[in-house]
């Protein structure tokens, strides 16, 4: 294989990753986002080493860098937009974990409030010891 065809499968590589984080985001599944992190961080070796090794093998018979260069720029522009929609999601997340939050501090709130109010009861029972 060529190093401009590992080079886009190992974007595919990132892509999938990209959307089974998504899901995870979705889910709250802070484990499993972690993971497709984890493993979209090291993509980034194999690319930086695809990208390098696709400059050198261009040649008179295969695609020209220019061309190839333009399908990574399509490629790398779906990425982002994939990338800015987990973003997005992720943040509608924390800003529903933050409003559940201050919903939950409030009920606390009002139940010392209870607790401040209620008598002090003593027990019915009495030692005969």
């Amino acid at each position: 294989m060529s190093a401009h065809h590992d080079l886009f499968k190992t974007y595919d590589e990132w892509r999938d990753w990209t959307v089974r984080e998504g899901e995870a985001i979705r889910v709250s599944d802070w484990p499993r986002v972690h993971s497709c992190q984890r493993a979209k961080m090291e993509l980034q070796g194999r690319i930086i080493r695809f990208t390098q090794a696709a400059r050198a093998e261009v040649s008179g018979s295969g695609p020209s860098w220019p061309e190839i260069e333009h399908r990574l720029r399509q490629e790398v522009a779906t990425l982002i937009d994939l990338e800015n929609r987990n973003g997005e999601t992720l943040a509608q997340v924390r800003c529903r974990a933050l409003a559940e939050e201050a919903e939950l501090d409030r009920s606390s709130r009002q139940l010392r409030q209870l607790r401040s109010y209620a008598p002090v009861t003593r027990s019915a029972w009495s030692s005969y010891s």
